[in-house]
């Protein structure tokens, strides 16, 4: 016997199981009176059962009873028992997973759902509790979310915001008290800080994976912002408050009254989250999140705000950092990150800083011994001198500093973070530059900005003088003291330095304190520009290049001890010898000086470094040396003929990285009497990349570069002389050493632009090139390819290349790159048949360039018999299947023929019969191709070449019409489409759609086919010559389809009553551009369709538009049918589009920028070329205007998480589209019977009785919101241009307004007005 539903429900305790129990219970919830019995059954199970209670199937029935049962009657079964309270039982029983926590969310947000209703004032009542039990409900709420996300799988992907609703909403619903304060900081503010941690490091994440994804966010912004509100709202700010009162009260020294209540401090406040941190149950990376919130809480917009929020800024940091602190020692190493927080939105006092860097920068304190354990957070030194690193300006820590700088510097920087550190300390070269970049240079600047830059250079002074590796961070502070000494020494500390300075290489003890002064001293004159101070220090420069010189006398000093002094030397020289040259009358006298220079010590012992072999170990001095003598010859080769002599010895021990250092200077490079000299170093290049090349050694490229910067001098003649010369074979090189010799000059010449050489130049390598025998490897036959196509960038005209000669040489390069493929046994690789096509297609342009010339054609004609022999040979063999060599230079000479070529001599090149024996060649071997099962590389790549050959036919061959060729086409874009990895592979059914483009009409079924596919491929990964490439072939396709044909596919791109993507709103673009009126006109086509209804359905599309790519696209479409296809615009869709305008512009967006300035390009277009049409719907007009001023107004309370605020920018355009409104363009017409009406003052008096209320909202917009940084100022045009046309209506127009007007929205218009006045109207001429 069946039971009654009664039975059933009376029988829900008598099952065996829970899960049995709630799946009968679900299944007999169907009705809203079997809801309301079996609600009553549940919430007895709930408060009697913890398994009930913890069980995701409870909550799930809860939520489908809610559905059923009337509000009211939901409200009074709900209150006899505690929701809440059963709702923090089962999640404080055990451990929760996202599911359970998720259907216990659902729950809770449907009932708070149902609350918002009209009807729904019992379950509001029923969610609002006392502020206790609401801070105890959100904080094991955030208890459990902070445990249930990092646990959740990434698949799940729980979403946050969802999570987290109901706690939020029942905190807001909660019934206030004083004291919530204190009951949020002691239940919610560990939770929340942690589950802040978590959103904080997540869109850290999200935003380095983003990149251009816009569509893609993290899914917590709002539950971020909104837990951020809840700390400022009820930790920080009470204890602000708390702050500015006890300063206040202590200012005024008044005394707390027994009825005042004492708020806590921040310290008390944060009591559990220090407890937690120091227990190890909660990270201090809770810490920065929370800085950062504390310090928003404090206005900070100019000088005197800062000034005032100090001691709350103060306050607040140490009350967060004492929550790290146990025993004297951070807990963790979050400090310098605390610190980088502060830095972006304000500092810390000087004494708070040198606190922070005696106590936990690992810095000695005083009378503490230093040791070798010692160790410095380098980053939190960092962060300390990035606040303010005065910190460490002439005071006690100046010393420590830099005394670790020095012990960090001598170790190597092979450091390991400090126990206890703040920070995670780099290592090696990271920490070199952190130590000279953050440290060093920022605190040497900051004794500039304190004029003591002196005492710095003393510091810097000592510690180079304590000797230093080549390496050492001291070494490098020469190129940072840049603009320090013009703008902090005053001339008579730049004398007192020089003069000690001098005294210190002259008289130095050792050669470490005359390397420390050589370095100082070169940094200081480096650094002086100012002629006035370079004509005092003159003289003291001249004594100090021969103080200097003399040094070398000293056998002490050693060949490389210190080749800081070579640098001295060539900076003290090009700053005195110049100057004073200039300064000489007798000639003589500056002979007897330069012979005195050329013969002093200096020169002797650079000669020295020079001519010998001296090892690894000089190399820093002999470059510098090297340096040294260059400076001495540019300078002194106009004086002396023995200079010649000592630049040949400078350039004798040229390497590789040393050799466009060579012609640094140009007029060396044009000097003749170094010719010889360049010849010998060009040459010793050359021989330098033979042995490479022999041996097999890796070349550095681009040491050529530097060399033909300036085109047409000796070095370069030199270059293409010796390159022209390894290009020519020699008897006895062997055929493998003149391939190597020739490897050489071909990477050689590829470094020298086309431009640089002459034109014989050019020739001569490119013949030779032409001719060169058969090369092994892939990369030699590369680059070959590569000079030739570059060399032929300029004119070339006696170049066999484009002789009669061209053909022979055009197949034998072709010949040598089949002949590279079957030596490895593959077919040829893309890249080279590429170059070969581009090679080809170089030639035939400069050839066709002058066809009328009688050389140009005889070339021309021996191409073409050559193609045409090629295709015969196809023809009657087994095609071109196997000769793609052949098949890349014949289908570039035909396309060039046909693109470009005069139509007399086309008859001759391309006979018909060639033609089509050539398209039916293709044709079979494509069908060949199709039927193939194995697609190896081999095979993709011959079918790739035909179908290129295929698209690229010239004009008037057409592939023969067969309906398997189409099958086979279709087919072969599925198959290559689905099998496709790399976007490479997708070039084939590119070309097979490029091919079936062509072919046209198609059959229905085809045409969807195709269709299908054109979509589909613009989905794939294309390369951006592919993507293009489709969008050239469908537009093709369009435009020789017939017109009923293009209206179906704009039915099927755009169809009734679905969202198209972006592929489909691409495309159709693409055949709208190719419509016409008279697509239309015929009867028959598509059930009458008017033009005007796809421009409805494009607002549609424009509307519902689902991500950022289809609105653009949506956007764009509607601009070209406005713009360029007046005939599919009527009445109707003109205000059908200033109606989706306004709606789009009031709907809130994350992308509102975008949004507001396509808006802003349709109603232009609307203006310009629709205006007749919406002289009667002015009303229109003002309501969308009304709505894009609006859109410019951000709220004080309430800021909407999704859109940006607009900026300047979108004002500028906004104001442009307001003078174009209220100032319409005077349009020529025709003549009339009289001449004095002006038309455009009519249509602007005529818009003037409309705009007041435009300018009226925008008053009333300004009292209520707040315009962004510069809004206002860009909008002033525009609202000038509304007052214009208002007065241009009616000269009173302005008081009129102003009588309908509140006392605060006058006070707005008359500012306005007077601006007007005063910079906007026009006075007269």
């Amino acid at each position: 016997m069946t039971k009654t539903t009664l039975d059933r429900l009376k029988a829900l305790d008598s099952l065996l199981d829970l899960a049995a129990q709630l799946e009968e219970a679900r299944q007999l919830c169907t009705h809203s009176a079997r809801a309301d019995m079996i609600l009553k059954w549940l919430l007895d199970s709930l408060k009697r059962s913890a398994a009930t209670r913890n069980a995701e199937e409870s909550w799930n029935l809860l939520s489908t009873i809610a559905r059923l049962v009337p509000q009211e009657r939901l409200a009074t079964l709900l209150g006899t028992a505690d929701l809440l309270y059963l709702v923090q039982s089962a999640l404080a029983e055990g451990r929760v997973d996202v599911g359970f926590f998720n259907a216990i969310a659902a729950c809770l947000n449907l009932l708070l759902e149902l609350s918002d209703d009209g009807k729904g004032a019992a379950l509001r009542a029923l969610l609002s509790v006392d502020g206790m039990k609401a801070a105890t409900f959100l904080g094991v709420w955030l208890s459990v979310t902070q445990g249930a996300l990092p646990a959740a799988p990434e698949s799940a992907n729980p979403d946050k915001d969802f999570l987290l609703r109901p706690a939020f909403r029942v905190w807001a619903l909660r019934k206030q008290r004083n004291d919530e304060n204190e009951a949020f900081a002691r239940e919610c503010l560990v939770p929340a800080a942690s589950l802040l941690a978590i959103f904080t490091q997540s869109a850290v994440a999200q935003s380095a994976k983003r990149k251009r994804q816009h569509n893609d966010e993290s899914g917590s912004v709002e539950s971020r912002q909104t837990l951020e509100t809840l700390l400022a709202r009820h930790v920080f700010l009470p204890a602000r408050l708390a702050l500015i009162e006890a300063n206040q009260r202590h200012r005024s020294h008044v005394k707390k009254t027994a009825s005042q209540t004492r708020e806590s401090s921040i310290g008390e406040r944060l009591a559990a989250l220090k407890s937690s941190i120091l227990s190890g149950k909660l990270g201090s990376s809770v810490l920065p999140p929370l800085l950062d919130v504390a310090l928003r809480c404090a206005p900070a917009i100019n000088q005197l705000q800062r000034t005032k929020e100090q001691p709350w800024i103060e306050n607040v940091f140490a009350a967060l950092l004492d929550c790290m602190v146990d025993e004297g020692q951070l807990k963790d190493e979050v400090l310098g990150d605390m610190l980088s927080v502060v830095g972006k939105r304000a500092s810390l006092a000087k004494e708070t800083l040198l606190r922070l860097a005696a106590s936990y920068s690992g810095l000695a304190a005083d009378g503490h011994a230093v040791t070798d354990g010692d160790e410095t957070d380098w980053q939190l030194v960092a962060h300390i001198i990035k606040l303010d690193a005065t910190v460490f300006v002439n005071t006690k820590m100046t010393g420590k500093l830099l005394d670790a700088a020095s012990r960090t510097d001598e170790k190597g920087y092979e450091v390991d973070s400090p126990k206890g550190s703040a920070s995670q300390q780099p290592s090696g070269t990271q920490l070199s530059t952190l130590l000279r970049d953050r440290v060093l240079v920022p605190t040497m600047h900051a004794f500039a900005r304190a004029r003591a830059l002196t005492t710095f250079i003393d510091l810097w002074h000592k510690h180079l003088s304590r000797g230093v590796a080549q390496s050492s961070v001291w070494l490098q502070l020469s190129d940072s003291c840049s603009g320090l000494v013009n703008q902090h020494l005053s001339r008579e500390q730049i004398f007192e330095l020089l003069g000690r300075l001098r005294v210190d290489i002259t008289e130095g003890a050792s050669k470490e304190q005359i390397s420390a002064s050589a370095v100082i001293l070169k940094a200081l004159l480096a650094d002086v520009q100012n002629p006035d101070l370079l004509d005092a220090i003159h003289p003291d420069v001249e004594t100090l290049f021969d103080e200097v010189c003399v040094l070398f006398q000293s056998a002490d000093l050693g060949l490389g001890a210190c080749h800081h002094v070579w640098r001295l030397l060539t900076t003290a020289f090009g700053l005195w010898f110049p100057l004073w040259a200039v300064q000489q009358i007798d000639e003589e006298a500056i002979r007897t000086r330069v012979s005195s220079i050329l013969h002093s010590l200096a020169v002797d012992k650079a000669k020295e470094l020079l001519s010998g072999s001296w090892g690894k170990k000089l190399d820093g001095t002999i470059h510098d040396a090297r340096a040294f003598v260059r400076a001495l010859v540019r300078h002194l080769r106009v004086y002396d003929a023995d200079v010649v002599r000592l630049y040949d010895e400078a350039l004798a021990g040229d390497e590789a990285e040393d050799f466009a250092g060579s012609f640094q200077s140009s007029d060396l490079v044009q000097h003749d009497s170094f010719t010889e000299a360049h010849d010998k170093v060009v040459s010793r290049r050359f021989e330098r990349l033979l042995k490479n090349e022999i041996t097999g050694q890796d070349v550095v490229p681009g040491q050529v570069l530097s060399i033909v910067r300036r085109p047409q001098t000796s070095v370069t003649e030199t270059v293409a002389d010796t390159a022209l010369a390894y290009l020519q074979p020699l008897k006895a090189g062997g055929e493998m050493g003149n391939v190597q010799r020739a490897s050489v000059a071909v990477r050689v010449m590829l470094e020298v632009p086309s431009a640089a050489l002459s034109s014989e130049q050019r020739e001569q390598v490119l013949d030779a090139v032409a001719v060169l025998p058969f090369a092994s490897e892939s990369q030699a036959m590369q680059n070959r390819l590569a000079l030739m196509i570059q060399l032929l960038q300029e004119r070339c005209p006696k170049a066999d290349l484009l002789s009669p000669k061209s053909a022979a040489l055009l197949w034998q390069q072709a010949d040598h790159v089949h002949a590279l493929a079957l030596s490895k046994d593959s077919s040829p690789s893309s890249g080279l048949v590429e170059l070969i096509e581009c090679l080809a297609g170089r030639v035939l342009g400069h050839l066709l360039q002058q066809q009328t010339s009688t050389s140009a054609k005889a070339s021309i004609f021996a191409i073409a018999a050559v193609a045409e022999d090629e295709v015969k040979t196809a023809a009657s063999g087994a095609g071109f299947v196997d000769r793609l060599h052949d098949l890349s230079l014949v289908k570039t000479i035909f396309h060039a023929f046909g693109a470009s070529m005069r139509p007399e001599l086309l008859a001759k090149c391309m006979k018909p019969d060639v033609i089509q024996s050539y398209s039916s060649t293709l044709t079979n071997d494509l069908e060949g191709l199709a039927k193939q099962t194995e697609k190896d590389h081999g095979a993709r790549a011959a079918l790739l070449s035909v179908l290129d050959a295929l698209a690229r036919l010239p004009p008037g061959a057409r592939v023969q019409d067969t309906a398997s060729l189409e099958d086979s086409l279709l087919d072969m874009i599925d198959t290559h489409t689905k099998d496709a990895v790399t976007e490479s592979e997708l070039s084939i059914p590119v070309k097979c759609f490029e091919l079936l483009s062509q072919r046209t009409p198609m059959q229905a079924i085809k045409e969807e086919k195709f269709m299908h596919h054109a979509k589909g491929l613009l989905t794939q990964r294309l390369r951006p010559r592919d993507h293009a490439a489709v969008l050239a072939a469908f537009t093709t396709s369009c435009q020789l389809a017939d017109a009923d044909v293009r209206v179906q596919r704009l039915q099927s791109l755009l169809p009734v009553g679905n969202q198209p993507s972006a592929a489909p709103l691409l495309l159709f673009r693409v055949v709208l551009s190719a419509l016409s009126p008279e697509d239309f006109t015929p009867p028959a086509l598509a059930e009458h369709l008017s033009p005007s209804v796809f421009s409805h359905r494009l607002l549609g599309a424009l509307t519902n538009a689902c991500d950022l790519t289809s609105f653009r696209r949506s956007s764009e479409c509607l601009v070209v049918v406005l713009k360029s296809k007046p005939f599919m615009i009527d009445q109707h869709a003109v205000e059908a589009t200033l109606a989706t305008a306004n709606k789009l512009a009031a709907r809130p967006s994350r992308y509102n920028r975008v949004v507001f300035v396509d808006i802003c390009r349709v109603t232009t277009i609307l203006l310009q070329q629709y205006r007749s049409r919406l002289q009667d719907r002015s009303s229109l007009l003002v309501v969308l205007f009304q709505t894009l001023f609006g859109c410019f107004f951000r709220k004080i309370k309430g800021v909407d998480k999704a859109s940006k605020p607009l900026t300047a920018r979108h004002a500028r355009t906004f104001a442009r589209l307001l003078q174009l409104m209220c100032n319409p363009p005077q349009f020529r017409s025709k003549a009339r019977r009289s001449d004095l009406v002006d038309d455009a003052r009519k249509a602007q008096a005529h818009i003037g009785q409309y705009v007041q209320y435009v300018l009226h909202h925008y008053c009333a917009q300004v009292l209520k919101s707040t315009l962004g940084e510069g809004v206002r100022e860009a909008l002033l045009p525009g609202l000038w241009s509304i007052v214009d046309a208002m007065e241009a209506s009616n000269a009173n127009a302005v008081k009129s307004l102003s009588t309908a007007m509140s006392n605060s929205e006058r006070a707005v218009l008359r500012t306005l007005y007077d601006e007007y006045k005063s910079f906007g109207k026009w006075k007269g001429g």
